[in-house]
Order: structure tokens, then C-alpha cells, then sequence
């Protein structure tokens, strides 16, 4: 008798079974290779793309398609928000998390077997910085010619080029500003030193032009130097020092156009005997957010890295969904510069995404939007 009673309840709980199954009752696990329309998540419907962008894989196409990465030139602190960004966008939009990797130093063979190492992977699309300009295009043209959209951040390539666009500070105008925002801190007047780059980069030179341009615009302000090549730790220590030493008496203030030089500033002017002279960073490395927090650097000017890599997500699911980038827009797209002060210092990143969701409202406005 028990075992008629078990017999019985299996056989009740297969029929169950059966019936919720042919019922389509059941979960059912996502197909990455499935083309059913996903529906839209919160994120999109709270996003700017609502209704603009198609949410997931369009008609004909599969998670496999929108399999997205990042590669900078060399590892550094500038593209630290960059992931976090494209995965920010790859969220709102419905596709997968993205993946990201660079060279160890600026070296293109090096970048250029990452890149390779992905595409073999499956990648479909592509962000970047070149490792080098000219060599890196090559690249670029390689990965494109073979099906693979390219949007490039942080710096141009060698143009022209097979990539969409370039998402980049203009280099010019955030120098200029930086000078602009040095000369009223010291009260518009006395003796500035810029300190910059490779003087053979052409943003380098840019970059001198605008400090000398800002000087310029005011009659009680003394350009003493502009020191360049100094990007490294040891030069640019070592670039400060000599110069404070030589004609400490002359300056009033330090403009930074790169990174090393923001950092040896944020240390060497820590010391009390520096306490009257101002100086404004570049870039918001932690250490040089520690010196405008300590009071060693009355600012820094910071860059958009967190828009750039969001927005050229956004700009790979949209070529891959059949848009296209308009001929008359320009190829490099201006990602914004920021004066970061000790009032936001601890909002960098909230600074940013304020400042991308701005350019997102008209982003798709420089795009033709594929036939329906």
C-alpha cells in the first residue's frame, strides 16, 4: 500500500510537470545568440537613450554583435574611469559588459598584439588611444577594413583615419583656461612658469601657445619660462627644483599642461617656504587631488576620460545598430575640460557624467539613423 501511495505521487508530480512545461510556464535562460527583443531595463528607460537608441540587439543580431572593449596606449591613471563608464553605457543600452586592456608602456607592436589578441577573441568594436599616432592608425585601418568600427579617445591618430571619430580634450582651450584660472588666483599679476611635454608633440605646442596667449591678456603678468619636456617623474622633480632655485624670486605661479609636473608641483610646494606661490595640475590623479586638498595647488584642470569611453560605447552600439557618422561633423569631438578646486575635489567623477549627460542630449544629432 506505501508503495502505491509513492507511486501515485510521482506520477501526479511528473504530470504537474508536463503540463507547466507545455504551458510555457517555465524560466527560460537568455541565448546570447537569440534575436527576440530584450525588454528595456530601468537603467534605459531612465537613461537619455530612451526611445533614441534601440534598446539590445537589433533585428538580425545577437549579444555576439555588440561585444565591445577598450584599449589605451599604456597603463595609466588618465583612463582608470574608463571601464566602469563603457559598462555604465553597455548597462543602459541592453549589451554586454565591455573589456578593457593596455600595453604596459606607449609602445604600438605591443598595443597592436592586445587589440589582435581581442579581435581573435570575438570583439566587435573597439575604443581606444594609440599607443603612437602614425603607427597606430595602421591599426586602425587594419581592424576597420575587417569589419571591426573604431572610436578613439584620449588623442587623436595620425589623420586622416579609418576610425569614426576621436572623443578628446581640446587641448588648446583646457591650457588656456588653466592659465586664465592661475593668473586670478595670484590677483592678476606676477611672474608664471608653464610647465609642459614633448615640445616635438603638437599638443605640446598648442599647449605652450595658449599659456603664452593667456599671459598675453594681462599687463601685470610676466610669462618667466615655459619648460618643456618634462614628462617623467625624475625631469620634471628635477625641472621644479632648478627653477625655484634659480629664480624662486620671479615666480608667482606654475601652470601644468601634463602629468608628472602636476605631481612633482603637488609635493615640492607642500613645503611652507612655497606657501605664497599658486599653481594649477593637470589631471585628476589622486595624488594631485591630495595637493589641492592639502593646499599645495590651488586647482587642476581636469579632463573628461570617464564621457569619452562612455560615449564611444554608446557611438559602437549605434554603428552596429546601421547608424552613421555625418561627413560634414568634425572628427575630433571635444570631450570637455573641468577646473577642479578643493569646493569639488571629492566630486570628479559626478563633474564628468554631468558634463557627458549635457553632450548626450544632441550626441545622435551627428548622426544619420539607419532606415526603419
Amino acid at each position: 500500500m506505501k508503495k502505491k501511495v509513492i507511486s501515485m505521487l510521482l506520477c501526479m508530480v511528473m504530470t504537474v510537470s508536463l503540463a507547466t512545461g507545455c504551458a510555457g510556464g517555465g524560466s527560460k535562460s537568455k541565448d546570447s545568440s537569440s534575436t527576440d527583443p530584450a525588454s528595456p531595463s530601468t537603467e534605459y528607460e531612465e537613461s537619455i537613450w530612451k526611445d533614441v537608441v534601440d534598446y539590445g540587439p537589433v533585428d538580425g543580431k545577437s549579444d555576439k554583435d555588440y561585444s565591445f572593449g577598450g584599449v589605451f596606449g599604456a597603463i595609466n591613471s588618465y583612463s582608470d574611469p574608463m571601464q566602469g563608464a563603457a559598462n555604465e553605457a553597455a548597462k543602459e543600452l541592453g549589451i554586454p559588459e565591455t573589456e578593457f586592456d593596455a600595453p604596459k608602456d606607449w609602445i604600438q607592436n605591443d598595443q597592436n598584439t592586445i587589440l589582435d589578441g581581442l579581435i581573435a577573441k570575438g570583439l566587435k568594436g573597439i575604443y581606444m588611444m594609440t599607443s603612437d599616432p602614425v603607427a597606430g592608425n595602421e591599426q586602425i585601418s587594419k581592424m576597420v577594413g575587417s569589419g571591426v568600427p573604431v572610436v578613439c579617445v584620449g588623442g587623436s591618430p595620425d589623420t586622416p583615419s579609418q576610425a569614426t571619430l576621436t572623443l578628446a580634450t581640446d587641448v588648446y582651450q583646457a591650457s588656456y583656461d588653466g592659465t586664465k584660472n592661475l593668473i586670478e588666483a595670484m590677483g592678476g599679476k606676477g611672474g608664471v612658469v608653464g610647465l609642459c611635454g614633448a615640445v616635438t608633440d603638437t599638443n605640446t605646442q598648442s599647449r605652450m601657445k595658449a599659456i603664452e596667449d593667456a599671459c598675453d591678456e594681462y599687463p601685470d603678468v610676466k610669462l618667466v619660462q615655459i619648460i618643456g619636456d618634462i614628462d617623467e617623474s625624475e625631469a620634471s622633480v628635477t625641472a621644479v627644483e632648478n627653477i625655484l632655485a634659480a629664480k624662486g624670486d620671479q615666480i608667482n605661479g606654475f601652470i601644468s599642461t601634463c602629468y608628472y609636473p602636476s605631481v612633482a608641483l603637488a609635493s615640492i610646494l607642500s613645503d611652507e617656504k612655497y606657501s605664497e606661490i599658486h599653481a594649477i595640475g593637470c589631471d585628476t590623479d589622486e595624488a594631485v587631488l591630495d595637493g589641492i586638498r592639502s593646499g599645495a595647488l590651488d586647482g587642476t584642470m581636469s579632463q573628461n576620460p570617464w564621457g569619452q569611453a562612455y560615449l564611444a560605447t554608446v557611438t559602437l552600439k549605434m554603428l552596429t545598430d546601421g547608424w552613421t557618422y555625418e561627413e560634414n561633423e568634425d572628427f575630433l569631438v571635444d570631450s570637455g575640460s573641468f577646473y577642479i578646486t578643493q569646493e569639488n575635489v571629492d566630486k570628479v567623477e559626478q563633474t564628468q557624467k554631468e558634463a557627458t549627460m549635457e553632450m548626450a542630449k544632441t550626441w545622435t544629432d551627428k548622426f544619420k539613423a539607419p532606415s526603419k
